[in-house]
């Protein structure tokens, strides 16, 4: 079980990661999992992202399935901002 912000999501700015910025990814991550990945189960997690509102809670399941996704489609700084918040490394 994770808690996840994808409305207030940080990344980092450059790969010394010294400076980060926050964006809303819930479109984006939505759409990840909305055009690559198969059956109900993944169109019922994007649409819980997309209509997301701050903090949620995601289970084990939804979480793998989220950085399996991400590891494939998603920019190396979104990949990176995943790995720090499910780490709860959000300083």
């Amino acid at each position: 079980m994770a808690k996840i912000n994808f409305q207030q999501f940080r990344i980092p700015t450059g790969i010394d990661k010294s400076r980060y910025q926050y964006g809303d990814a819930r479109e984006s991550v939505a759409n990840m999992l909305y055009l690559n990945v198969n059956g109900i189960r993944a169109h019922a997690l994007a649409m819980k992202i997309y209509q997301s509102d701050g903090e949620v809670d995601y289970s084990d399941e939804e979480v793998k399935t989220i950085t399996d996704v991400a590891n494939a489609y998603g920019t190396p700084a979104f990949i990176d901002g995943l790995r720090e918040i499910l780490k709860g490394g959000e300083e």
